[in-house]
């Protein structure tokens, strides 16, 4: 009897164990999704703010001083996904700081890939990739929240864009000529080829994170929007 109970115990307290390596692995101390570290940068409203360390919890967005190029997703100071900000794809990564240096293991790399960040203002990073002499700089997006963070790639917009034109005036344009700005709003241009010259049809301007915006040069406002078929 004594035996049976003493195995009883052992196993109540491997389910225990367990229990505690799953939440460990799938929340955080305040339930958050992903994040292995307490939330400590965010606000009673549910926004983020700058806690001042060398990265921290939130959506920062990276632009190249011309363009935007993706979306740091900080669940922690040591873990999340950079998301591409023409296709779309994600890539989680872990990343070591020490200062202001920085080591990043991106995707199924078996190798840190060094760079520096600086604070070069308030929710504001330069992050310089060593090997590559690449510079991105970091603006974090204090209302988003990382654990649901969504927004729309170029291919989705040129998609999109496209859709709402056959939508409105029963024609498909050929293509779509998309800029992404430093801001996040996308300038696209719809063009029509007749023979080998094409001509711009419409512009509009549109958020790529709400996919709202407007005709180009008008108070006519519009909403793009994802058809689920195209995932």
């Amino acid at each position: 009897m004594k035996k049976r109970k003493s195995i009883l115990r052992k196993v109540t307290a491997l389910a225990a164990v367990i229990s505690l390596l799953v939440c460990m692995a799938g929340c955080s101390k305040d339930g958050s999704e992903n994040s292995l570290e307490p939330i400590t940068n965010r606000a009673e409203d549910g926004t983020y703010f700058d806690s001042g360390d060398t990265l921290c919890r939130g959506v920062w967005a990276a632009d190249d001083g011309e363009k935007r190029v993706g979306y740091y997703v900080l669940y922690d100071r040591k873990s999340g996904k950079f998301a591409d900000a023409q296709l779309g794809m994600e890539a989680p990564f872990n990343v070591k700081t020490n200062g202001s240096d920085a080591e990043f293991n991106l995707g199924a790399a078996d190798f840190a890939d060094p760079a520096t960040v600086e604070k070069s203002g308030k929710g504001k990073r330069t992050l310089t990739w060593v090997n590559e002499n690449r510079v991105e700089y970091l603006t974090l997006l204090s209302e988003q929240e990382p654990d649901a963070f969504t927004f729309y790639s170029q291919n989705d917009l040129s998609e999109m864009a496209m859709d709402y034109y056959e939508n409105q005036k029963g024609s498909r344009p050929e293509t779509a000529d998309i800029v992404i700005g430093t801001d996040g709003m996308a300038s696209i241009q719809l063009i029509s080829k007749v023979g080998k010259n094409g001509s711009v049809i419409a512009e509009y301007e549109i958020d790529t994170i709400t996919g709202k915006g407007r005709v180009k040069d008008s108070d006519e406002e519009l909403v793009l929007t994802k058809d689920d078929s195209e995932e």
